[in-house]
């Protein structure tokens, strides 16, 4: 049994009879939302509720994504299966011209829904707005304190750089915003975007460089793990 299915057990065991469960919480803003909502709001609005309807075709399997304006909520109990579905988000939101910023943590979760509200109480949620607000560029981060199995970097080298779920760069422990079906689109928007919010070029640049290293097949994994699996001769097994 690999890791992340032993810890859905052991998050199953801790969940109790009063709803609280541990689960991954990923806290998503997409970009530039707000000033598109204020400046074209029909338009937007039709792009929102196609965007909306995607999110539908494209949900993946237990996992809860919960959209309200520019934010977007996603949780399960598996890492990997955040990943994949963020990822997934990513596709759509470039679809649509747009990016997002976001952060991903791992604690206690709560939720009710009552008619049409949904309470949800989570110090994992509090902490993945916080980190979210620190990221100065379009990426969803994993936070410092999450750990990742093993399986998931080992993907790498059975995968091509725009498959595997996550990436590392500068210092960061990212989902992996490409695709086989969108990895050169992704940079052609990326500078698209650019150039209509020349303010932003910093950090267009930041996403420029990330595709670079992903289509040139740099490792992108952190470079103390790297080392772990070639002392272990784990590479060469995958390999």
């Amino acid at each position: 049994m690999n890791e992340e299915n032993n810890s859905a057990r052991s998050v199953v065991h801790a969940s109790g009879d009063n709803g609280i469960e541990v689960r991954y919480v990923a806290y998503c803003d997409i970009l530039g939302f707000s000033n598109k909502i204020l400046s074209d709001f029909d338009r937007t609005l039709g792009v929102y509720r196609d965007f909306g309807k995607s999110m539908a075709e494209f949900a993946v399997k237990e996992v809860r994504a919960t959209m309200y304006s520019d934010a977007i909520l996603v949780t399960a109990v598996l890492l990997g299966k955040v990943l994949s579905a963020v990822q997934q988000l990513w596709f759509l939101v470039l679809r649509n011209d747009l990016m997002i910023r976001g952060a991903i943590t791992k604690g206690r979760y709560w939720e009710q829904r009552q008619g049409n509200h949904l309470l949800v109480a989570s110090d994992a949620l509090v902490r993945a707005v916080k980190l979210e607000r620190s990221v100065s560029v379009p990426a969803v981060v994993i936070a410092d304190d999450v750990e990742i199995p093993d399986e998931l970097w080992q993907r790498r080298f059975v995968m091509s750089p725009f498959e595997t779920p996550l990436l590392h760069f500068r210092d960061r422990n990212i989902v992996n915003p490409f695709n086989t079906f969108w990895g050169k689109s992704a940079a052609s928007r990326a500078t698209e975007l650019m150039n209509e919010s020349p303010t932003h070029r910093d950090k267009y640049l930041w996403f420029l460089a990330l595709h670079e290293a992903a289509a040139t097949g740099q490792e992108l994994i952190p470079p103390a793990i790297l080392a772990r699996f070639q002392r272990d001769g784990i590479l060469r097994r995958r390999v």
